[in-house]
């Protein structure tokens, strides 16, 4: 009589798994993310080799993923946050040894500052343009900038100040480089020299400078702005691109990114004649992220929420096409999911809070609560993922 006996659930698995999840945005970080799907894995995998990277496709991690995956070096200054007060800011240098990379968030993110300094119309990039000018200064040919996460919206008039532009009012007085100075500003003097670098700027955000889709509605509420401060922001932002454009001759409010990091996308196009780059596509090129991809069996992504702005440009969803291109099974692990399979790059999706199991509200856990729930998720997924191809593969013995 024939026996069927099924290999052992945890025997069946890939033998090497990328894990790159973006940050679930308010819980986990990128780093925090991959540690507790790396120990749900093991935890079903006990075997299993696994790489660990930060996804990003600009904003936090951005420059420690550049330095990490190009073998540079991390360096730190003195400088000042969104807020003004004294900080320690990291910026670093690739392996090429003549490209220098900045994030937006390390200076002026929206994580350096508690609730009640959280003010758009007073917040400024001021020390982000210290490591910029100190970046050009040391002769760095090359200056990536990651943007992301700020607590900002003041076009980036004060990341310009700092190479030498100024920014007056009606009078003639130099205006407060931040939202609520944009209001008051009247015209533009550049610099006589511009820094000799070429200045690349990383995102994934298309919006345009203002309006409905612009810098000041699409994300000043987040940084602590009413409805009210929302309409004075995009008014200051419409008042800036107008001065540009007559002052400078750089009609550059709608293009894709303007809108990016409270408008230092614009800014950074129209003071530094930057270069706009998607920010995955900038990480996949310098990082050789398709040779990373091609070397392992399984790649895991996730982020905190794939809803339909997933599918515009986030980092998973290019990570998910990329996986597949290269043939190379690809899984998204997540917070909440909000479209069908169907509709994603993934072959296999799930999710801590359904509509069927919605769990606790985000904001009642913990950082190690999440990164707990998230382990076990993964090693569910594993679990589940062992057992069906073992029930697939049973050996037929007389």
């Amino acid at each position: 009589m024939p026996v069927y006996r099924r290999k052992s659930p945890f025997s069946d698995h890939p033998r090497r798994v990328l894990i790159a999840p973006d940050k679930f945005k308010g819980t986990l970080t990128s780093e925090a993310a991959a540690r507790a799907i790396e120990k749900g894995l093991r935890r079903a995998w006990p075997k299993v080799k696994t790489t660990r990277i930060v996804l990003t496709d600009g904003g936090e991690g951005f420059m420690e993923l550049m330095v990490r995956q190009t073998g540079g070096r991390i360096r730190t200054a003195k400088t000042i946050d969104a807020a003004g007060r004294p900080c320690q800011a990291k910026w670093g240098v690739l392996g090429n040894d003549r490209t220098a990379v900045i994030g937006l968030t390390s200076a002026s993110g929206i994580a350096q500052l508690p609730a009640r300094l959280l003010n758009p119309e007073k917040t400024t990039n001021l020390g982000t343009g210290e490591l910029l000018a100190k970046a050009a200064a040391q002769g760095y040919r090359e200056i990536l900038i990651g943007l992301g996460g700020s607590a900002t919206t003041e076009g980036g008039i004060s990341l310009a100040k700092v190479i030498g532009y100024s920014f007056i009012d009606i009078d003639g007085s130099e205006i407060d480089l931040n939202g609520a100075g944009m209001t008051k500003l009247a015209g533009i003097v550049p610099p006589k020299h511009l820094p000799k670098a070429q200045f690349i700027v990383a995102t994934d955000v298309d919006n345009p400078l203002f309006g409905p889709k612009g810098a000041a509605y699409q994300f000043a509420p987040q940084k602590g702005a009413d409805a009210a401060m929302v309409k004075r922001l995009d008014a200051g932002l419409r008042r800036l691109a107008r001065i540009v454009k007559r002052d400078l001759g750089k009609d550059l409010a709608k293009e894709p990114g303007a809108g990016a990091a409270g408008g230092c996308g614009y800014g950074l196009m129209a003071f530094f004649n930057a270069k706009r780059e998607n920010g995955f596509q900038l990480v996949r090129r310098l990082t050789g992220l398709d040779t990373l991809v091609r070397q392992h069996d399984l790649v895991i992504t996730g982020e905190g929420c794939f809803d339909r702005t997933s599918l515009l440009g986030k980092a998973p969803s290019q990570l998910g096409e990329l996986a597949r291109k290269l043939k190379r099974p690809v899984w998204a692990l997540c917070g909440r999911v909000n479209l069908p399979l169907s509709r994603s790059p993934f072959d296999r999706i799930a999710a801590l809070s359904t509509k069927q199991n919605p769990g606790p509200p985000p904001d009642s856990l913990s950082p190690t609560q999440h990164a707990n729930r998230l382990e076990h998720l993964a090693y569910e997924e594993a679990c589940e993922y062992s057992i069906n191809r073992s029930c697939n593969r049973c050996v037929r013995q007389a």
